[in-house]
């Protein structure tokens, strides 16, 4: 990959609008998230949450816990969806505008384009993950003040707030590996369609139609192989004890998945008439 064409790419990304719609999106939500979470505090009861034997005292709603709990609400579904319409349209919407066939045209191989392509994609779908953390943490510390890391996904578990700092980065690390593999998935489809919304809209509908099929009772054989099944990987940080096996399944799945999509995006985008 030659950094022009690189730097091409990257010049390309950031210059459109629904670049920085997804950024905005993404503020605003946290916002209201932050917002809702202050003026809902007094309705909080933890005692309920964890039982009439348990008392746990001091704040738990801190900017640790704000920027941990947005993960959940984003990167199921929000944060795919912004990035299907930025990724799905790294080459369908070239295509769409006529401005491939001039990229084509330069003496640059098509594997050196595409590549470009995803690692532009990559830093979108870094950025955006990235910012979301930084925000929910800024807003979260404006807001509520700094703490410790309570967690009550699969029981009750409270970092100190050096240690939540970490796992919380460890946890954006594999959300931003869980997103560029979103952006292979999209890639391929935006190499495969013509259209950018066709490849955006299939992006996500694959991945509802495989969360979907992963709760289903009768699918359990497959379920560990679906790509949902391996998105969530991030949770894997915040446990008190972090599953070393299971982390490295979920990253060779989605190393697995990447290398898939772009085998198939490649061989397409080498193949296929792009420019008529």
């Amino acid at each position: 990959m030659t950094l022009a064409a690189l730097r091409g790419e990257m010049n390309k990304l950031y210059r459109q609008r629904v670049t920085y719609m997804s950024f905005a999106i993404i503020l605003v939500l946290v916002a209201l998230i932050a917002w809702g979470s202050h003026h809902q505090r007094e309705r909080l009861d933890v005692q309920e949450r964890i039982g009439s034997d348990f008392v746990l005292a001091g704040r738990t709603i801190t900017a640790l816990f704000v920027s941990r709990a947005v993960m959940d609400v984003t990167l199921a579904v929000l944060m795919p969806l912004l990035i299907a319409v930025v990724a799905g349209a790294l080459v369908a919407g070239e295509r769409h505008s006529g401005t491939l066939r001039m990229l084509l045209a330069r003496p640059v191989h098509r594997s050196t384009i595409l590549l470009a392509k995803l690692a532009a994609g990559w830093s979108y779908a870094i950025a955006l993950t990235l910012f979301l953390g930084l925000v929910a943490l800024g807003l979260g510390q404006l807001v509520f003040g700094w703490g410790d890391l309570v967690v009550f996904r699969g029981g009750l578990t409270v970092f100190e707030p050096r240690t939540g700092l970490w796992r919380l980065a460890a946890g954006y690390g594999l959300a931003c590996a869980a997103m560029c593999t979103v952006v292979a998935l999209a890639l391929m489809l935006s190499v495969i369609f013509d259209s950018p919304m066709a490849a955006a809209g299939l992006t996500v509908a694959i991945l509802l139609v495989s969360g979907a099929v992963g709760v289903m009772p009768y699918f359990e054989a497959i379920e560990p192989h679906l790509l949902t099944a391996h998105l969530d990987l991030y949770r894997e940080a915040f446990r008190a004890t972090i599953d070393r096996g299971a982390l490295l399944a979920s990253g060779a799945y989605l190393a697995g998945y990447t290398l898939i999509s772009m085998a198939v995006a490649l061989i397409v985008f080498q193949r296929r008439d792009v420019t008529s």
